[in-house]
């Protein structure tokens, strides 16, 4: 009677665990399916940022122009697609003299273009957002956006 009462204890409990891993599967698989829904939820909206911030990003690039040996800077910024000319490697150097204490004319022009670039960042997408144009923009008004921006460190009393 002992062994009889234990053998229904013993089978009682077999049942009762069973009953508890056929829930828990339930369970891992309704957590499962959830954890994958929200996978591919972050997946799509990862892409629907990644598509907006290179929407919003800002490209700025100076390229040398080899028939007039001038340079160019090349600006991309959402449906804003132009080109500034911005003048031979001297009218650059004079130009952004003013922001240096030293000589720049010894400066090598991809510091020349790393320092075009930084300003032009710097000033391009505010104007883009206030005028809606680019049409009347040349390397001078940058310069003055520039100047009345107070960006700089240094400015040469001349």
């Amino acid at each position: 009677l002992i062994m009889e009462n234990k053998k229904k204890s013993i089978i009682k409990e077999i049942n009762l665990i069973d009953r508890k891993k056929r829930s828990l599967k339930k369970s891992k698989n309704k957590i499962s399916k959830s954890i994958n829904e929200l996978i591919i939820k972050e997946r799509e909206l990862k892409k629907e940022l990644k598509k907006i911030n290179k929407i919003d990003q800002l490209i700025v690039s100076v390229g040398f122009d080899k028939r007039w040996s001038s340079y160019n800077c090349i600006i991309k910024y959402r449906t804003f697609h132009f080109s500034i000319y911005l003048g031979n490697e001297q009218k650059i150097k004079n130009l952004l003299q003013q922001f240096h204490e030293n000589n720049i004319n010894y400066l090598k022009i991809n510091e020349i273009k790393n320092e075009v670039k930084k300003i032009v960042s710097s000033v391009i997408i505010p104007y883009l957002i206030k005028h809606k144009t680019y049409k009347k923009l040349t390397f001078l008004t940058i310069i003055d956006l520039y100047i009345s921006s107070g960006d700089w460190n240094y400015w040469r009393q001349v």
